[in-house]
C-alpha cells in the first residue's frame, strides 16, 4: 500500500484552546502508519487486529503448453496374445515386382517373404501428493480439487513427454538388428523454416509411400518462433503471400489476418510449445510412431487415477496418484522428419 500524502490542519492535535480541545486529539484507523499523517495521534490496535488481507479463494496453475504428442501414436497394441513386459511388432515384406514373361515348359521359382520385428519396451510411471488431516482440516480452502487436478495434469503432461522423447530419436533398431535412420529437412541454427522446406518434406514422405493423418494431410508440429518464421515469408512464394495476398490480404476469414497458420503445402501446421527446443519440429505421417501398452484388467492406453486406501492408525494421511504401464518407439522411420532450424526469431526484412 502506498503511503499517504497531505499535512495536518493548524488545528489538530495543536495546543489546548480554552475551554475547548483541538478535535482528533487522537484517531482510531485500519493503518498501516505510513498512510497515516504524523498527527494527530493515530491509534492501529483495533485496526491492525481486525482489517486483515483479503484473499482469492481460486487458485491458479502456471502457463501449461498443450498436449499433443500421444495422438500421434497410431500404432497401438490393442490386441495382444498374452501379458508381457514387451509388444512385438511384425512387419513382412512385399514380393518384388514379376515383370519377367514365364516360359511354358518350366516351373517357377518359389521367392521367399522378408519379415522383421520392433520390440516396444513397457515401463511404469507415475507419483502421488499425500496430505494431512491437520492440513485438510485448517487450511481455508479444499486442498483436494486442486491436488486432484494438479496430479491429472501431472500425469497427461509426463505420458506427452514420453511420447515426444520417442519422437525425438534418430535411429530405430528392429529385432534383426537393422537400423533405420529418422531423416531430417532445414539447415539447423543457420536457417528459418519456410515453405520450400515443408515442400521438401512432403515430397520426401510422398516418395517414401507414407500415407498422411487425417484429412489427407501431413502435420507438422512446430515451435512458436518456428510459425513466426513460416509467417515472416513475403516472397510470391511463401506462405504469406499464398494464404495472404493471393487470398485477399488483411480481410476477415484470411489465415494471416487471423492469426492462424492452418494448412499449407499439404501440411496441416500445429503450433506447440512442449518441444524439445524452438528450433526442433516434428513432419509427421501415418505410423510414425508406436504404443505398448497392457491390455489386462485394470490397465489400458491411458493414466489412471489412484486414490490409495487410508491406512494409517489415526486416518490422517490420504493420497491421490496416477500410474501407466506405457511404452512409446518410432514406428516407421520413413515415416517422420526431424524439422530443424534456427532457435531465433526472424527478424523484419
Amino acid at each position: 500500500m502506498p503511503a499517504g500524502t497531505g499535512t495536518a490542519g493548524s488545528n489538530q492535535n495543536g495546543p489546548a484552546t480554552s475551554p475547548m480541545f483541538s478535535p482528533g486529539e487522537i484517531v482510531t484507523a485500519a493503518g498501516p502508519l505510513s498512510i497515516n499523517a504524523p498527527a494527530p495521534v493515530v491509534d492501529i490496535t483495533l485496526g491492525g487486529q481486525f482489517v486483515t488481507k483479503a484473499y482469492d479463494l481460486a487458485v491458479y496453475p502456471a502457463l501449461r503448453p498443450e498436449l499433443i504428442f500421444d495422438q500421434f501414436a497410431t500404432v497401438r497394441a490393442s490386441n495382444t496374445t498374452h501379458r508381457g513386459g514387451s509388444v512385438r511388432f511384425s512387419f513382412v515384406e512385399d514380393i518384388a515386382e514379376q515383370t519377367t514373361p514365364l516360359l511354358e515348359n518350366i516351373d517357377v521359382d518359389s521367392v521367399t517373404l522378408s519379415s522383421k520385428a520392433l520390440t516396444v519396451n513397457m515401463r511404469e510411471y507415475g507419483t502421488a501428493v499425500t496430505n494431512t488431516a491437520l492440513l485438510r482440516g485448517t487450511s481455508m480452502i479444499s486442498l483436494d480439487p486442486i491436488i486432484a487436478e494438479r496430479v491429472g495434469y501431472n500425469a497427461g503432461l509426463s505420458i506427452d513427454t514420453l511420447a515426444r522423447v520417442a519422437l525425438d530419436q534418430t535411429t530405430v533398431t528392429y529385432d534383426d538388428a537393422s537400423t533405420a535412420t529418422v531423416g531430417s529437412i532445414g539447415g539447423g541454427s543457420g536457417q528459418y523454416l519456410d515453405g520450400y522446406t515443408l515442400r521438401e518434406g512432403v515430397a520426401k514422405l510422398r516418395a517414401a509411400n507414407v500415407r498422411p493423418l487425417r484429412g489427407g494431410n501431413y502435420v507438422a508440429v512446430i515451435s512458436p518462433y518456428q510459425a513466426q518464421q513460416l509467417m515472416s515469408e513475403t516472397t510470391d512464394t511463401g506462405f504469406r503471400w499464398m494464404v495472404g495476398y493471393a487470398g485477399g490480404m488483411g480481410t476477415a476469414g484470411n489465415s494471416v489476418f487471423m492469426g492462424e497458420v492452418g494448412t499449407y503445402e499439404g501440411v496441416r501446421i500445429i503450433v506447440n510449445n512442449h518441444l524439445t527446443d524452438l528450433g526442433r519440429g516434428y513432419l509427421i505421417g501415418a505410423e510414425a510412431l508406436a504404443k505398448a501398452y497392457s491390455t489386462a484388467p485394470g490397465f489400458g492406453p491411458d493414466p489412471k487415477t489412484v486414490v490409495s486406501p487410508v491406512v494409517d492408525k489415526l486416518r490422517r494421511f490420504a493420497s491421490v496418484g496416477w500410474y501407466h504401464l506405457v511404452g512409446y518407439s518410432i514406428f516407421r522411420a520413413d515415416a517422420l522428419l526431424h524439422i530443424k532450424t534456427s532457435t531465433s526469431l526472424k527478424p523484419e526484412a
